[in-house]
């Protein structure tokens, strides 16, 4: 199978490790960025203006540290010793790092994701059509409807910004989910 990957909140951790960074940016406590369950993805509307200026000052410094998932590592090599194409597909472009390609291969590598190939890019559904990808696991539920409706399969990935939200798609809180998910797709039970 072809399977695409997102990499924020989905193989890194990315939502709790940037709080500090926004509330040392947006000059709050982290008290009250947790409060508020506030991170680089769901920024409250009076500060939207200023992510560009958030991104320019810590992606290119501090993503390729971001810590990943207990299990993420494992999840993709069981994948890759399972003979899977693995497709690394994040939303990440020009307009928030100066170069998306080394700074997302840096932190894979620092991760020890294996992986085939790497797009950034906010078109997901679009790069699932043209990579024939079975399945994206991703954390956002657009990004899953988006590659439904391009006619891949999808799998949410829990995070802190996704919790409360409705989805038709089967939710994975881990990589051991995920692998059973995948194995469901493989043999016509999944849900």
């Amino acid at each position: 199978m072809n399977i695409a990957i997102d990499i924020d909140d989905t193989l890194a951790d990315s939502f709790e490790y940037f709080q500090p960074f926004i509330a040392e940016y947006f000059g709050v406590t982290l008290e009250e960025v947790r409060r508020r369950n506030i991170s680089y993805g769901n920024l409250p509307k009076e500060w939207q203006a200023e992510r560009p200026g958030f991104a320019r000052a810590y992606y290119d410094r501090y993503v390729p540290d971001t810590p990943f998932k207990p299990d993420a590592a494992w999840g993709t090599a069981e994948l890759k010793e399972a003979g899977h194409r693995i497709v690394i597909i994040t939303g990440r472009t020009t307009a928030s790092y100066t170069d998306p390609y080394k700074t997302s291969a840096e932190e894979l590598a620092n991760g020890g994701i294996v992986y085939d190939k790497l797009i950034c890019t906010h078109a997901k559904g679009k790069a699932c059509l043209e990579e024939h990808i079975d399945v994206l696991i991703d954390d956002l539920p657009a990004n899953c409807d988006d590659a439904v409706l391009h006619g891949s399969a999808a799998i949410l990935f829990n995070c802190s910004s996704n919790r409360e939200i409705e989805t038709v798609h089967p939710r994975a809180g881990d990589w051991k989910t995920v692998l059973e998910l995948i194995g469901a797709l493989q043999n016509g039970s999944f849900r």
